[in-house]
């Protein structure tokens, strides 16, 4: 059985430029934990997600607007994303 954590965090990360791919923040996710990034329902495009700058830029996995994936790593920073439109963002929240 998994407890339950005495904390999360919350952030969120903007793709200043379209086609630049931004690292996600330095958030520690705790052990059994899942980090949810989540592309913003106010977005115009869609948000690419990947393990690397490059990976996110070639757009293998997408997110529309309000659209949210799980990821089972150790700390947000592992991830990247890029946007087809520039400033939109993705929303973060992960248990510690």
């Amino acid at each position: 059985m998994v407890e339950s954590r005495a904390k999360f965090a919350v952030n969120e990360a903007t793709v200043a430029t379209a086609g630049t791919a931004v690292q996600l923040p330095d958030i520690p996710v705790g052990s059994a934990c899942e980090l949810v990034v989540k592309a913003k329902r106010t977005n115009k495009g869609a948000i690419k997600v990947g393990e690397s700058a490059l990976q996110a830029q070639a757009g293998k996995f997408t997110l529309e607007p309000g659209e949210a994936v799980k990821l089972r790593i150790s700390n947000a920073n592992k991830g990247y994303v890029d946007a087809e439109v520039s400033g939109d963002k993705v929303e973060l929240i992960v248990e510690q």
